[in-house]
This record gives structure tokens, C-alpha cells and sequence, in this order.
């Protein structure tokens, strides 16, 4: 990092590099996450995207179905009264997202 201490315009330069190295991690986070996520048609992989708006960034997708694969979820059927019913069976958290965020990175 560069000295800014006898820089007139110091604070200006400190946060431009700040929303650099932001977006360098929030770039790092997607790609493990497209890197992590499981396969099976591809559509989740190739929906992963990332935006940042001032200091908060948001990772994810817009599938409906995502969250279950990140947390899983227990098999239902809707029974012909049209109520949820539950087979018992259930389908296993495979996180991709989670994983992603949390894996130690190296500054700079």
C-alpha cells in the first residue's frame, strides 16, 4: 500500500483503493462460489452474480430453487387436497455459498 500521509488528497485516494480491494473480494467470493456450487444442468452456476452498492455487496442468485441446494430441504408432494405432504425423505445442504464467503484470504 502506498504512504498517504503527506498526500493532500489522502482520504479520497484510501477509499478508492478500499472499493478496489472490495471488489477484488467480492470477485474472489464469486468465483469460488461458481467454482464450489454443484452441477447438474448448469443454470445455477451461470446465474451466480454479484452487485455492490456503496459499502454492501450481494452474491447470490435469483433461482428460486438455490437456497435449497445451499441448505437443503425435506421431499413433499402436493396431496390431492392440494396441502403439502412430506415423504420423509430429505435432500442433503450442499453449500457452495457459505463455503465461499468464509474461506481465508490472503490481503493484498
Amino acid at each position: 500500500m502506498a504512504d498517504y500521509r503527506e498526500e493532500p488528497d489522502w482520504r479520497e485516494r484510501i477509499a478508492a483503493d478500499v472499493r478496489e480491494l472490495f471488489g477484488r473480494l467480492i470477485g474472489d467470493v464469486l468465483d469460488d462460489a461458481k467454482r464450489l456450487v454443484p452441477v447438474d444442468t448448469g443454470h445455477l452456476r451461470e446465474s451466480l452474480s454479484s452487485e455492490i452498492r456503496g459499502e454492501t455487496a450481494r452474491i447470490g442468485s435469483d433461482l428460486n430453487y438455490a437456497l435449497y441446494v445451499e441448505e437443503g430441504h425435506r421431499v413433499g408432494y402436493a396431496g390431492p387436497d392440494g396441502e403439502t405432504v412430506f415423504t420423509g425423505d430429505v435432500v442433503p445442504p450442499q453449500p457452495y455459498l457459505r463455503p465461499a464467503l468464509y474461506r481465508r484470504r490472503a490481503a493484498g
